[in-house]
């Protein structure tokens, strides 16, 4: 056999003992410590950590209400329910407002209940005088303050400390702070500075009736409600809504005020009024010549006036007669209630002495042909006549005067209370209530500025 012969056997032994035995290129494996027979020891197991757990106590002021712990890094689940309050959320003790149910607790906790008092729903905050207006442009007063939050809250008691201070001072005029700062005590935290943000712009304007209307309209989402009339409160209002909205019912009924008008005009406590034809007062408009403010009463302009003209035409005017009886009336009071004062004279059309000598008659009783003839002119507007002054001359000698013409259907008339007096002084019966204005020539009046 030659020598390739005897190794291929050879070969083919050792491919065998090696698919047998291991790779022969891989040396033996050592085992620890040359102990061949020795086992791996597994490392030990840790012992178990123990949970970290948080306080969360939940406070109503100084009052706690409940407490639970919670695992570090978990949300609390227990926020108490609060009786006898609104429930607005809660806060931390710096005031930062949190949500319990999204908080992740990492430290003991205080949170504290945001609270407002419980409202009634639908009440009625505003309420019209004895008059049955509900005068949207005068002061809200601490007494009607005070009278919308007992009717407002549930629990009066709620505010009481705020209440007592109302009502120690019920006739001063609510300021724009104070109210603020009431209806920060009944609604959630900037709800009710943003309120009256839009209500006042600059923060200075005089709080009215209607002001907090829109104010506690807004807050409690109060909408407008039907069978709300008042004469003063016409629906073509922008605040009509909010009006209504928190108003009590009126007593006044526009069919019923419409029957008592005189051409279409009517007195409340001697103030003038005009109805329009549905049953609403005309406001901040002027009509033949007479100017009616936002709460639909004429003026003249001077308030101490208007209450001078009030207090006589109360007097003055009787059930049953006319307009122009009344006229009459207020002429003859005029004539013969004053008493003549010898004074100063006017330049013929000067004006603006009309409302000081129209006053000074009142106050006093006496004065001259201006005053007399001031008294008569604004005795005849708060009658609803367009009338207007003279100052001038008269008769044949051009002598200084002042007199009253009053536009009537489209006729000029003349009134002179002073004149006729003095002439009946004299045993001259002389008639110069509402002389039309082309029977007068003989009086010669004359007067720079006169048509």
């Amino acid at each position: 056999m030659d020598k390739k012969t005897r190794i291929l056997p050879l070969l083919a032994a050792v491919i065998v003992f090696s698919f047998l035995t291991g790779c022969v290129m891989r040396p033996a494996q050592s085992l620890p410590g040359g102990a061949e027979s020795a086992q791996i020891t597994p490392a030990p197991t840790p012992e178990p950590t123990p949970e970290v757990f948080c306080a969360v106590r939940y406070y109503r002021g100084d009052t706690l209400l409940s407490s639970e712990t919670v695992p570090w890094g978990g949300t609390p689940t227990g926020a108490p329910a609060v009786e006898n309050a609104r429930l607005l959320g809660w806060q931390t003790a710096d005031g930062a407002q949190v949500n319990p149910d999204e908080l992740a607790v990492t430290a003991d906790t205080d949170l504290f209940a945001l609270t407002r008092p419980l409202l009634r729903e639908g009440a009625d905050l505003l309420w019209p005088d004895q008059r049955g207006f509900l005068r949207p442009e005068e002061p809200f007063t601490n007494a009607e303050a005070a009278q919308a939050l007992r009717a407002l809250l549930l629990t009066p008691d709620d505010l009481g400390q705020t209440l007592s201070a109302l009502d120690a001072a019920p006739e001063e005029a609510m300021t724009t702070a104070g109210f603020g700062g009431i209806l920060s005590d009944l609604f959630a935290p900037g709800q009710a500075a943003e309120v009256i943000a839009s209500l006042f712009p600059t923060g200075e304007e005089p709080l009215t009736r209607a002001d907090a209307a829109c104010a506690f309209a807004a807050l409690t989402g109060a909408e407008s409600r039907e069978g709300r009339y008042f004469p003063d409160t016409a629906p073509d209002r922008g605040d009509y809504d909010s009006l209504t909205a928190v108003a009590a019912p009126g007593t006044l009924d526009p069919e019923a005020l419409k029957a008592q008008t005189l051409d279409g005009f009517l007195w409340f406590d001697g103030y003038l009024y005009y109805l329009d034809q549905d049953g609403y007062f005309l406001s901040d408009e002027t009509r033949d010549g007479l100017y009616y403010d936002r709460s639909g009463r004429y003026t003249c302009g001077d308030a101490h006036l208007d209450d001078l003209v009030a207090e006589s035409l109360t007097k003055l005017m009787e059930p049953g007669k006319t307009r122009l009886e009344h006229l009459r009336a207020v002429y003859l009071h005029v004539k013969n209630d004053f008493r003549y004062l010898p004074k100063n004279y006017y330049a013929s059309g000067e004006k603006g002495w009309e409302i000081p000598e129209a006053i000074t008659m009142f106050e006093t009783g006496r004065g001259n042909c201006y005053n007399y003839t001031g008294a008569f002119c604004f005795l005849a507007r708060g009658l609803g006549y367009n009338a207007v002054t003279y100052s001038g001359t008269m008769g044949t000698q051009n002598q200084p005067h002042s007199w009253t013409e009053i536009t009537l259907d489209g006729q000029i008339y003349i009134c002179d209370p002073e004149i006729e007096l003095n002439y009946w002084l004299l045993e001259i019966y002389t008639d110069n209530f509402m002389m039309r204005r082309e029977d007068s020539m003989g009086w010669n009046y004359q007067s720079v500025g006169r048509n």
